[in-house]
């Protein structure tokens, strides 16, 4: 039986398997740099991206500290805005207040 809790780093359902083999490859000074940025921002190493994006597998950009704190945050004020308008306490804003702030919200995720 697997146990539910493990410090192992290696993603589910990705095999341990010995990693013996070396496969060398040449490209160019601006692809480089794309490949080394695009592993960064999934927390990966370049080989280990490499290895993902040839075997077709997920491969998901981590969304930045700052980033996600912002987001928190606006969440938060949107989640006690609608308890206000829910609540009839929040006069003369109403539907059209939280419609504005989602779309800002959904403006700044993209």
């Amino acid at each position: 039986m697997e146990p539910l809790l493990s410090s192992d780093p290696t993603p589910s359902g990705e095999e341990k398997a010995s990693k013996e083999e070396h496969i060398n490859m040449r490209v160019a000074a601006t692809d480089k740099r794309t490949i080394e940025a695009k592993a960064k921002r999934a927390g990966l190493s370049v080989a280990d991206y490499m290895r993902r994006a040839a075997l077709g597998k997920t491969i998901v950009e981590r969304v930045p500290l700052d980033l996600r704190r912002e987001l928190g945050a606006a969440g938060n004020n949107l989640n006690q805005l609608a308890r206000l308008a829910n609540s009839g306490k929040l006069p003369g804003a109403g539907i059209e207040a939280l419609n504005e702030l989602v779309e800002r919200l959904l403006k700044t995720l993209r």
